[in-house]
């Protein structure tokens, strides 16, 4: 069943998904020194690597394609072959000095003539004298991701991962089960990491495939979050925990950018993105995938900044934009949607729109204020069920709800973090009163720089139910405001190692928590806005 599954997998690939997966694999096969090089400048090798052949240290030379190739396309990739064998221009870790493997990679089959084309070609070469040629095809794949002890996924877990794929197929997965699985890739008795960044992919794989680009993406996080899980501490940061880790990194982008890619003008109209849905329930799911995608988009702009040291402005435009015209967008309608929050408004400060960033956390305050004012329930908590949420939401003008008041609020702990950290004193005063008056207590979720950040429970954790901000605007060395201002490091490991977007990645996996050092390491110092309260309608 397993190598259904693969083959399901290989068969449904679009062109460059399996970019981040075959790094995985080649890893996970022995390879060593993997380098992407797709792109103008790629001189036919998709990839590069190290590895064995026949006992003989070889240079390798990748090409890959997804799909079936007849006997035209594959004289159309003669020439890219024939590069990959001819020419040593590719990047400075290629030895020209090492015996060079040339393989031809396709997620599909050689059909028709030009299997007979490929294996004349490999003769061709032979006789030359030349760079040995082999073809990696379907069957070769199904084969090392499903069968080979080094990379299986077939053993005694595959029954987990077979249970979550049909939840996928039937439309019924949630985030906090991909969650709790993807604990499996480093929680004793874990599995190996490598099999951990193969299970991503194929799952990641099916919920494209359903539709579900939002969780397709929530899964590259929980990669990232797994790789440094296992990978905590080490100096320099282990070559593993970093291939995986951006195994992870190259999954969100890929997924989180096809989301992106999809959303048109009538993402800017709100009656539109609600009617996306079926009523009623439109109204609920209207502000969770509002803050879903202003997430993800905030995430990818980030992750922009610090792999390209500069920040993509369309995805800054339609984030101003989105969160003028959706007022879901600021309607987080429980505590697990308060993280949502942090990337957007960290991607719009470095892109020069901090201008907006009062206005939308004043939308929030309104918004919590509502919901915990007088007889009113507040909002579930940051590990709440989708029931749960619906309950809390619309329970509070229903005297037959069986459910009790919430005093915390973490989307009041965001806020009041996210005003503090930007010194607009306006806003954190005004957050700061309203949150009061109406007893809407912020806990904080405390952790040392160990690896307990990275799971929901751990040794290590604390619990702060009320949080005592200062009353009044006097924050200390600039923006310190809470006793767990001043106790937060002023760089964890992940920052220490230049990974703080991965920071950013656990804090949308777990819901519970954000690191204030990965949140500062994307606030450059600035002048302090001062505004108004005042809110868009």
């Amino acid at each position: 069943m397993i190598g259904d599954v693969t083959g399901s997998y290989l068969d449904s690939l679009e062109e460059r998904e399996f970019d981040a997966p075959f790094m995985a694999l080649l890893r996970a096969l022995g390879f060593s020194d993997i380098h992407l090089l797709h792109g103008p400048f790629e001189f036919g090798k998709d990839f590069i690597a190290k590895g064995n052949h026949e006992e003989v240290h070889t240079q390798f030379a990748f090409q890959t394609k997804a799909g079936n190739l007849g006997l035209s396309e594959w004289n159309g990739c003669r020439g890219q072959i024939d590069l990959l064998r001819t020419n040593s221009l590719a990047h400075p870790a290629f030895d020209r000095g090492l015996p060079r493997r040339v393989v031809f990679v396709t997620t599909g089959r050689l059909v028709g003539g030009a299997a007979l084309a490929a294996q004349d070609y490999s003769e061709h070469l032979r006789v030359l004298g030349e760079a040995s040629f082999s073809t990696w095809d379907r069957e070769t794949l199904v084969d090392m991701i499903s069968a080979s002890p080094e990379v299986g996924l077939a053993g005694g877990a595959a029954a987990a991962l077979l249970t979550l794929l049909g939840k996928a197929d039937q439309g019924l997965t949630q985030e906090s089960e991909l969650e709790e699985f993807s604990r499996r890739w480093f929680t004793p008795p874990n599995i190996p990491l490598f099999k951990g960044a193969l299970e991503a992919a194929v799952i990641a794989n099916r919920l494209r495939r359903e539709g579900r680009l939002d969780l397709a993406s929530y899964v590259g996080l929980c990669l990232v979050r797994a790789a440094w899980a296992s990978a905590h501490g080490s100096e320099p940061p282990s070559s593993v925990g970093l291939l995986v880790a951006n195994t992870g990194r190259s999954l969100f982008r890929h997924y989180g950018s096809n989301l992106f890619n999809r959303c048109s003008d009538n993402a800017l109209d709100p009656l539109k993105v609600i009617k996306a849905h079926e009523l009623p329930s439109a109204y609920v799911t209207y502000p969770a995938r509002c803050l879903r995608l202003v997430e993800i988009v905030g995430l990818l702009g980030i992750l922009d900044l610090e792999e390209r040291g500069q920040g993509n402005q369309k995805l800054a435009n339609f984030l101003v934009q989105f969160f003028r015209t959706n007022p879901g967008a600021s309607h987080p309608i429980s505590d697990r949607w308060a993280v949502s929050l942090i990337p957007p408004v960290l991607f719009l400060v470095e892109t020069g729109h901090r201008a907006e960033i009062p206005a939308i956390l004043e939308n929030v305050i309104r918004w919590v204020g509502n919901h915990y004012d007088s007889g009113n329930l507040g909002l579930a908590g940051s590990y709440s069920t989708p029931e749960e949420e619906i309950e809390y939401l619309l329970g509070s003008p229903f005297e037959h709800t069986a459910i009790h008041r919430r005093s915390e609020s973490y989307v009041a702990t965001v806020v009041l973090d996210l005003a503090a950290m930007l010194r607009i004193q306006a806003v954190y005063e005004l957050a700061r009163n309203d949150f009061l008056a109406v007893g809407a207590m912020p806990p904080v979720v405390e952790v040392g720089d160990t690896p307990s950040q990275y799971a929901l429970h751990a040794d290590g954790l604390s619990f702060e139910p009320n949080m005592q901000y200062e009353h009044a605007w006097a924050p200390r060395d600039g923006w310190k405001v809470a006793p767990h201002h001043d106790r937060a490091p002023s760089a964890c490991y992940l920052e220490q190692v230049g990974r703080a977007w991965d920071h950013l990645a656990v804090s949308a996996v777990l819901r519970d928590r954000h690191f204030l050092p990965a949140c500062q390491s994307f606030i450059r110092p600035k002048i302090p806005v001062h505004s108004s309260p005042t809110a868009h309608k």
